[in-house]
């Protein structure tokens, strides 16, 4: 799924490939069913009748069962689904290559009936989950997945997706712990309602907009046009009018949120993308520089981690090399991580920050199709955004 970019984290289409979304759970929590019940009341608004799946790993327990119970108290009828970081760590490893290609079409069949999805953490150890499996592998794992992408936008069900920190998370980004969980829980309870009037003014204006222009002191400088596509808004809140949204997107936000998304036209972008550190499976990458003609990433380099790009695009196939979405973050307790050799920018979310994705973009409602629903996402730190001229980042900052 190109991330809300992310989003990069669990959903729907992710459990089908029995990966739910990389993080995990730890101690400094708040109060759990206060947090349970804001996200049952507000972040879904739970109804009477409604079929509700909880899904996550063995550490997120606690939250799952304060989620059932205040789930249940608003007249849900409830199904936990769990998983752990050894189920996980075998699919990726010890299954044997001739299973990895079946196809979980009975999940599309159990997901018609579902009308409120959560999502935590199935493992704790994220970084440990894919470590040495080979690309081709995973793609493999994907491709088995891919069909369920089309179907979701006619499915009636909304989703929220939380990151329930710890410190081995933390530390899978290259993060101290306790730094990692703070920032997290705080991201996780900022002011989603400022979120929401920033998210939906960049929203409107790109709705409205015909090009995009983004520059970096890196030496990033790059356009596109965005002329009738819709933006995105993930603000941590499924309201009752995003709730009927057709697409699959207009009804699925994540905790913590908070990022505005939009597919360019496919083949609109042209100028030069450079990223100095991001992430690849864990493993840092620098020196990172393309160039976009017509739409099309060219001349890739690094002078780091290269391969480990090159060998993800390898294992898929269709447009892997051409730009897919936008993002801008809007979450004030998100931040950038470059200490040591850590590459961490929440993805996306963090407020200001800008990330550019090539690949699939078909749930954003754009024309790229991958196999294996394959994208991946740049990070563009300390940018200026202009939307149709009008300064909307200066610098990293929101300038709305």
């Amino acid at each position: 799924v190109v991330p809300h970019a992310r989003r990069n984290r669990g959903s729907a289409l992710s459990l089908a490939l029995g990966c739910l979304a990389l993080s995990a759970a730890t101690a400094q929590q708040p109060n759990l069913h206060r947090l349970a019940r804001r996200i049952v009341t507000t972040s879904v608004g739970i109804k009477p009748g409604e079929v509700v799946v909880i899904t996550g790993g063995k550490h997120t327990v606690p939250l799952m069962e304060a989620l059932a119970i205040e789930a249940q108290k608003a007249g849900g009828m409830v199904t936990i689904f769990l998983s752990s970081d050894s189920v996980v760590r075998s699919l990726n490893v010890d299954v044997p290559e001739q299973f990895l290609s079946q196809e979980p079409r009975f999940f599309a069949e159990w997901l018609k009936q579902v009308d409120v999805f959560i999502t935590l953490p199935s493992a704790s150890n994220i970084k440990a989950l894919d470590a040495g499996v080979p690309a081709t592998r995973l793609g493999k794992l994907n491709q088995a997945g891919q069909f369920l992408t089309p179907l979701l936008d006619d499915m009636k069900f909304r989703e929220v997706d939380i990151t329930y920190p710890t410190r081995e998370r933390g530390a899978s980004w290259g993060i101290e712990g306790a730094t990692y969980v703070k920032m997290m829980w705080a991201a996780i309870g900022a002011d989603y309602q400022r979120i929401a009037e920033q998210g939906n003014t960049l929203a409107n204006t790109l709705r409205a907009a015909k090009t995009v222009h983004v520059t970096s002191p890196s030496g990033t400088d790059v356009s596109f046009a965005v002329q009738g596509r819709q933006a995105f808004v993930d603000d941590g809140v499924i309201t009752a009018e995003m709730a009927k949204d057709k697409k699959f997107l207009g009804r699925d936000v994540a905790l913590p949120g908070g990022a505005v998304t939009i597919a360019p036209l496919e083949t609109s972008a042209t100028g030069r993308v450079v990223v100095p550190r991001m992430q690849c499976r864990f493993l840092t990458m620098k020196g990172v520089s393309f160039e976009f003609k017509e739409g099309k990433m060219e001349d890739l380099q690094a002078a780091r981690g290269l391969s480990c790009l090159n060998e993800l695009m390898a294992a898929s196939s269709g447009p892997t090399n051409v730009i897919a979405a936008f993002s801008i973050g809007l979450n004030p307790a998100m931040q950038v991580h470059e200490e040591r050799e850590a590459a961490y920018y929440g993805g996306g979310n963090v407020a200001g920050i800008v990330s550019l994705f090539i690949g699939d973009n078909q749930l954003l409602g754009g024309n790229n199709s991958t196999t294996g629903n394959f994208g991946f996402g740049f990070p563009i730190k300390d940018a200026t955004v202009w939307i149709d001229g009008k300064k909307v980042v200066e610098h990293g900052k929101l300038s709305l």
